[in-house]
């Protein structure tokens, strides 16, 4: 997963279907899931179970390729490409380099070291998709409208799922083609999904885009039992331009009249998460991050918008791992919570 998400599919199929065209020869192998010699659709069905969670590798590749570095290659067809030589030994010999081309990170941003994971650049854009609560009882099937909110110049989009209570049914699509090939059952608790568009599309608030079916275990209502995370798949939106923003799900009840910090999710986490809390109204926040002996590692200072607002922070940004502790303050609002970084 190192570097590999729906922005990358995103990219893979414009240059098949012609809308723009991959011109890098690197960029055309890391576009090869499937180690055929060309970028086809196929491709595209091995990365996306990748970014979905349904399989940890390649069936017919490696997950990183070292084509020699001064090969010549065609920027449209690089196929096949030299990735050994023969190396001598001796005084006077040159140097002999490799291009290391993470497969299925088009995009290029997969980081060069397992121990220090570099996050994805992230806009300020959130992509709020919303759900109308209800009452469902145990064994209900239920209907579950997924709403367009802020849905402008969306390419695409991915998150993790998570249930509690229910389990998922299946998928009907609405305005957007999405299918049981968009999602990956993870277990129980956890579906994964990912949307994959042509072009930039911008819906009105309101339009359904999608519909999920859940079946109730128990009574439960639908803003306790469902909500969005990235424990599995991470939850990200990609514009046509490929700015990368986040996702949320505002599931509409009765309206915030008080400021709520959440826990961070994931927690206990290794490489990043995300802190949310509800705001009644636009307004400017501090949300701080202490270690245990009361040091602030983080201030960031936000102009919130109403409704939920959420930031994400990385192991690398905190420079630390144990317990620590977060505090969001809003005028006389003040509220702390713990969380744990790990090795």
């Amino acid at each position: 997963m190192n570097g590999v998400s729906t922005l990358d599919l995103v990219m893979i199929q414009r240059h098949i279907l012609g809308i723009e065209p991959i011109t890098s020869p690197y960029k055309l192998i890391a576009a090869d899931a499937n180690h055929d010699g060309q970028v086809t659709a196929s491709d595209l069905t091995e990365i996306i179970q990748l970014v979905l969670g349904t399989t940890k590798e390649y069936p017919n590749n490696y997950s990183w390729r070292f084509p020699i570095e001064d090969q010549v290659m065609s920027v449209d067809r690089p196929f096949p490409y030299l990735e050994s030589m023969i190396a001598h030994t001796g005084p006077g010999d040159g140097n002999y380099n490799f291009i290391a081309v993470k497969i299925g990170d088009v995009s290029g941003n997969a980081a060069g070291s397992v121990m220090n994971p570099v996050a994805e650049a992230r806009s300020s854009k959130v992509v709020v998709l919303g759900m109308e609560d209800q009452e469902l009882k145990a064994g209900e099937e239920a209907e579950l409208a997924v709403m367009a909110g802020n849905f402008i110049d969306i390419a695409g989009f991915q998150y993790t799922m998570n249930l509690k209570g229910a389990n998922y049914v299946g998928i009907r699509p609405g305005a957007l083609e999405m299918t049981r090939a968009n999602v990956g059952l993870i277990s129980k608790d956890e579906v994964t999904m990912s949307y994959v568009g042509k072009q930039g599309i911008t819906l009105g608030e309101g339009t359904v885009l999608y519909t999920i079916i859940v079946k109730a275990d128990r009574a439960v209502k639908v803003s306790e039992m469902l909500s969005i995370g990235s424990a599995v798949t991470p939850a990200e939106s990609y514009t046509s331009d490929f700015a990368v923003g986040r996702v949320s799900l505002e599931v509409r009840t009765a309206p915030v009249t008080a400021i709520a910090l959440m826990q961070n999710e994931p927690n206990p986490f290794k490489g990043q998460t995300t802190i949310s809390f509800n705001m009644p109204n636009a307004a400017a926040v501090t949300l701080s991050v202490y270690d245990v002996t009361g040091k602030v590692v983080s201030v960031r200072n936000i102009q919130t918008n109403k409704g939920l607002n959420s930031e994400i922070f990385t192991r690398e940004q905190l420079g630390a791992s144990g317990v620590m502790y977060y505090t969001l303050k809003s005028g006389d609002f003040t509220a702390t919570k713990k969380m744990i970084v790990i090795e």
